[in-house]
């Protein structure tokens, strides 16, 4: 059994980056990562063509700026291929009906991680976990991890990083700022939907909590990748059940 971390360790992920990104909410996000050197996953979609995340013209100077903040210690992620969710189908992680890999094939998943993976190379990036769009994958997806190198996602509600299916799934469970008392929790915020209230927030939290803050790095280096103990999986299926029902309320009162 791997102990939690005491005082509790947060990463910060930033999804749906993008060239169309919202150029306002992502540099007052992109400041606040800087201000305080957070090392945060970066999850970049490589050719986004989901018109939700078209929030202006493409940035020329996007994929510059993300090859800046990686070597100033940010973590790439890939955060799928087009951002396309056209399945709809069950996923390891329950909390959407859609997806852009489960279901699929695995030579049609390989090859969108592959090529994924080549356009963000291309770009000078270097690529080191995946986030699925809408938290939406499936055992093949796992199976094409490991098959295209690419060992190590985020994801799942767990308090410390675990070993599954030959995958090393590094938990993500908050998308806001809330204080914890121990383990390991990531917080996933979206630029798009940023405003300055929520932005605010994520700036007192990392005030006052920026030495627990770690990276992708540290945290591979630090916790063995091996499956969860008996008590940690049952906090996993009582997390998880706990945020499926909000994310269902949520749906039904749209």
């Amino acid at each position: 059994m791997q102990p939690l971390p005491r005082p509790a360790q947060y990463l910060l992920r930033v999804d749906d980056l993008c060239p169309t990104v919202s150029p306002k909410h992502w540099s007052a996000v992109r400041e606040l990562i800087r201000q305080f050197g957070i090392r945060a996953i970066l999850a970049v979609v490589p050719d986004n063509q989901d018109y939700a995340l078209c929030m202006s013209p493409p940035d020329e100077g996007f994929w510059e700026d993300i090859c800046a903040m990686q070597r100033e210690g940010g973590t790439i992620a890939l955060h799928g291929y087009q951002h396309l969710c056209t399945s709809r189908t069950k996923s390891l992680v329950p909390l959407h009906r859609r997806s852009e890999f489960a279901g699929h094939p695995l030579a049609e998943q390989c090859s969108r991680i592959r090529s994924g993976l080549a356009l963000l190379r291309g770009r000078g990036l270097n690529p080191r976990l995946f986030v699925a769009p809408n938290h939406s994958f499936d055992r093949i997806t796992l199976r094409a991890l490991r098959e295209e190198g690419l060992p190590h996602l985020s994801d799942g509600f767990a308090r410390v990083p675990f070993l599954r299916d030959g995958v090393t799934w590094i938990p993500q469970q908050l998308w806001g700022p809330v204080s914890r008392s121990e383990g390991l929790w990531t917080i996933c915020i979206h630029p798009n939907s940023t405003g300055p209230q929520r932005l605010n927030e994520l700036k007192v939290f990392l005030k006052k909590h920026r030495d627990q803050f770690t990276s992708f790095d540290e945290v591979i280096g630090r916790f063995a990748s091996v499956p969860l103990s008996l008590s940690e999986r049952l906090h996993e299926r009582l997390a998880l059940w706990q945020v499926a029902f909000r994310f269902r309320r949520h749906r039904h009162r749209s």
